[in-house]
């Protein structure tokens, strides 16, 4: 690599890391990650679901920049879930480190044959690690030699910040059924919004007052059934501080395969040059595990910003474990459940 790249290289790394600080990390197919998103989502779909996400940023770019979420939910009695999600996050080569853990909880304020309206919130336990050895600040950087010159920063006594987080949202749920031989069969509308951080804690490490800056959600999708093939677009827009974020696209799935193709922009607005990535989906149902419904899927972010020299794109792995027949205090939650048409995403190819 020339000189000259890798200054720019260093630099981008050292606005990323505090970048990073004033923002959550995000993923290319949300709705694999839902309570993640939005707290309401939580029981949601009939039964108990099991979900795993791994994504790498920028691989070939020095420094790691890592995410990983693991979350569970469930149907309960009394129009109740319940779930808990995960996440470690590593950013760039001072190994920005934050670990998470939430509980979930989620209460049916009204929940008919055919319409659902579901609200949720999460309480949860952040802590936030860095390696100070490991940043590169501008002083050190030579145009043209690279990092050459000592830095004048002093770093603090202390290099973990730990804090409560507390997050919110609301979903409506809406289902039909065509008795016609039509083509068109089945639909089911999902739209949400969530709040995070609505305690606003504070996660600075070098004492000051700054905290972490409130992040809005708005997402929806449509599923349908046409034949025996399910069209569901969908889009999710972010607001956090500076950061905003516009994805939105299709996926087709005909079992037991899942295609799908979305993009990335940095607004609503369709500007050629605020592009931030391509996204292709790639999944697949595997044979049940018993009762359990195993479902894979891999995302590949083709980067068309002005990082797509560097980056090559991200990737993205998501597991899904669906236990349908799973439910806390039985069969009170499945009587629940045996109300609607149909409230799981499964049920358009069974």
């Amino acid at each position: 690599m020339e000189k000259k790249g890798r200054f720019w290289i260093i630099a981008l790394l050292t606005f990323w890391q505090v970048y990073a600080w004033a923002q959550d990390p995000n993923y290319s197919q949300f709705y694999n990650n839902p309570i993640y998103y939005n707290v309401a989502m939580t029981g949601i779909n009939d039964g108990t679901t099991i979900r795993n996400n791994v994504r790498n940023l920028w691989g070939p770019i020095p420094g790691r920049f890592n995410t990983v979420t693991a979350s569970v939910d469930a149907q309960s009695i009394y129009k109740m879930g319940f779930g808990l999600n995960f996440y470690s996050d590593i950013a760039g080569e001072a190994y920005l480190r934050t670990l998470g853990g939430y509980l979930a909880y989620s209460y049916r304020l009204v929940d008919t044959r055919n319409f659902i309206i579901q609200t949720g919130v999460a309480g949860g336990f952040v802590s936030k690690s860095i390696d100070w050895s490991k940043l590169v600040f501008s002083n050190q950087v030579d145009e043209t030699r690279g990092v050459v010159y000592p830095s004048s920063f002093q770093s603090p006594g202390y290099n973990k910040v730990s804090y409560a987080d507390l997050n919110t949202g609301l979903v409506l749920r809406f289902n039909g059924n065509r008795k016609t031989r039509r083509a068109f069969k089945k639909y089911m509308v999902t739209l949400g919004g969530s709040i995070h951080h609505l305690s606003q804690p504070n996660d600075d490490f070098l004492g000051s007052e700054k905290t972490v800056p409130i992040r809005v959600i708005y997402h929806g999708d449509i599923q349908m059934l046409f034949w025996d093939v399910v069209l569901r677009p969908g889009l999710v827009m972010e607001h956090q501080n500076e950061f905003r974020t516009f994805s939105a696209g299709v996926n087709f799935t005909q079992k037991p395969f899942t295609f799908g193709l979305w993009f990335r922009n940095r607004t609503i607005a369709l500007s050629a040059n605020q592009y931030d990535s391509f996204i292709i989906t790639a999944g697949a149902r595997l044979p049940n595990w018993g009762s359990v419904v195993p479902k894979v899927q891999y995302n590949y972010d083709i980067t068309v910003s002005r990082l797509k020299t560097s980056s090559y794109g991200t990737h993205e792995f998501s597991l899904v474990l669906e236990l349908p027949d799973r439910v806390i205090f039985g069969k009170a939650a499945r009587e629940r459940a045996a109300r609607r048409i149909f409230s799981c995403p499964s049920d358009f190819m069974d």
